[in-house]
């Protein structure tokens, strides 16, 4: 009878740690691109050799959030082009912007 030959023991750290935030920044191509990696590399003596999962969804927030924030954004907006994409981003929602523009600026 002959024995079987063991694999050796690895010893692998699990990686538990995870980064989850939330931010106002749609991710386009490019930062996409930045972070998307088909295959593992080197690079500068940093080892990519994990997969990670990376998922982005849009957070559910309430028509008075959503319009409390381009209202105050609205207010402090000094920059005349961005006049008119604040107006159609208010308009997305059903909001209609109160004031002038630039009005509560500091």
């Amino acid at each position: 009878m002959t024995k079987k030959a063991q694999k050796p023991q690895l010893n692998i750290p699990v990686v538990s740690s995870s980064i989850s935030f939330e931010t106002f920044k749609k991710l386009s191509s490019y930062d996409i691109s930045n972070i998307k990696k088909e295959e593992p590399s080197s690079f500068n003596g940093i080892i990519e050799f994990r997969k990670y999962k990376v998922t982005v969804e849009p957070v559910d927030e309430t028509f008075e959030i959503l319009s409390s924030r381009l209202q105050a954004m609205w207010d402090k907006c000094d920059n005349f082009h961005h006049w008119n994409p604040l107006k159609a981003a208010a308009k997305s929602i059903g909001y209609e912007l109160q004031g002038s523009a630039g009005s509560k600026r500091s």
